[in-house]
């Protein structure tokens, strides 16, 4: 069948887009940080990124794959013990909550433990007791099985908690992909979400003998304000002398953009949470949700051979599509693009609904979505 197709640049987008903007999308954040990528909670879209591929020690950022594998596999009353390795092997510079060996939490509480006060101890207790073997290799395994089927490229973990070793690495990319899986648990939102946390009575003690006001939340930039988004959702921080401080933060605006901003390498925790904040704002002021298309639009009306009374054929869009492009309609203008195939020549009958095109959005030359056409009313045959 042959195929008819029209190339339109989008002037007329210049009016459909008539929101207020008063500069051009800015270049990409100037950030002291070592690596750093900024990708949409939903899509995965990349809107900025610095070295995103580099391989770099993840540090406690890796507690985000530790919780998602933990959450698919533990009841949050389960409850589990600590082992003298699951103690013992901590470095004495690495943050503890004072878990004694042999001391037996719930799950639900080990993990505010660790993703809350980044807890190491927490992370290999968590890992002995879903493993199926009891140990953190077997746990590690999980972890690497996971990170292999969101299809991480630049990824490999020997623990669960972000102890330095050079065989255990990860990217700003990969980090990204998996706190948008992790996001997807409504479980682990709420713990990356809060700054309070609870302790319980043990087998070894009583709630009020816990030693623990040296723990606090470590994500500061949930006490952020910011013009430009509502609310910080998340994640979580890592620091290692190798790693340097890391952050992998979310937020989201009145209009329902959520970010994920993953920033590794800076040489201060308060140059850490500044820049998170900087590269989150920089694709809420640049960067909107915008509709494209919606369903039941009117496309083109074409001539339809055999047709009753030489009726027409009205092609219409099947369905809506909305995707995060930038705020300045000059720069949507300029790199936004319409590509439309029809499957003439139409002949006589013709159903209604019957799929007659497609209708291909590109931006800056890349294909971002497509639109099925279809027949508004039924053709019927000449006899």
């Amino acid at each position: 069948m042959l195929k008819r197709q029209f190339l339109f640049v989008l002037i007329i987008f210049s009016i459909l887009f008539s929101l207020p903007v008063e500069s051009f999308a800015q270049a990409y954040p100037e950030l002291s940080a070592e690596a750093y990528i900024l990708v949409d909670m939903k899509t995965g879209q990349v809107l900025a990124e610095k070295n995103a591929d580099q391989r770099r020690s993840p540090a406690s950022t890796t507690k985000i794959m530790t919780a998602l594998i933990a959450l698919e596999r533990a009841s949050l009353e389960q409850e589990m013990t600590a082992s003298e390795y699951a103690i013992n092997s901590i470095q004495y510079d690495y943050v503890t909550a004072g878990i004694k060996i042999g001391e037996t939490l719930k799950f639900k509480y080990l993990l505010d433990l660790m993703m809350i006060t980044s807890a190491n101890e927490a992370s290999n207790i968590i890992a002995e007791n879903v493993a199926e073997d009891g140990t953190i290799q077997g746990f590690t395994k999980l972890m690497n099985e996971k990170a292999k089927q969101l299809g991480l490229t630049g990824t490999n973990f020997v623990n669960a908690n972000g102890t330095e070793n050079e065989n255990h690495y990860s990217t700003a990319r990969d980090l990204a992909t998996i706190a948008r899986e992790a996001m997807k648990n409504e479980v682990f939102r709420d713990v990356v979400g809060r700054k309070e946390f609870d302790l319980p009575d043990t087998n070894l003690r009583k709630k009020d003998q816990w030693q623990t006001g040296h723990l606090t939340y470590t994500n500061q930039l949930l006490n952020s304000r910011s013009s430009y988004y509502s609310q910080i959702t998340g994640i979580k921080t890592g620091y290692t002398d190798n790693a340097g401080m890391c952050l992998v933060s979310s937020a989201i605006n009145p209009e329902g953009l959520e970010l994920i901003a993953v920033v590794l390498g800076t040489k201060s925790y308060e140059i850490l949470f500044n820049e998170s904040q900087k590269l989150l704002e920089y694709g809420y002021m640049n960067y909107s949700i915008r509709e494209l298309a919606k369903k039941g639009e009117y496309v083109d009306r074409v001539e339809v051979e055999d047709a009753v009374d030489g009726k027409k054929l009205e092609i219409i869009t099947n369905n809506e599509l909305e995707w995060i492009l930038p705020i300045n309609n000059e720069i949507l203008n300029d790199k936004l693009d319409i590509k439309i195939t029809l499957n003439e020549p139409f002949k006589a009958p013709i159903e209604a609904g019957e799929v007659v095109g497609v209708k291909e959005y590109l931006f800056d030359g890349e294909a971002i979505g497509t639109v099925e056409l279809v027949a508004k009313e039924a053709i019927e045959k000449t006899t």
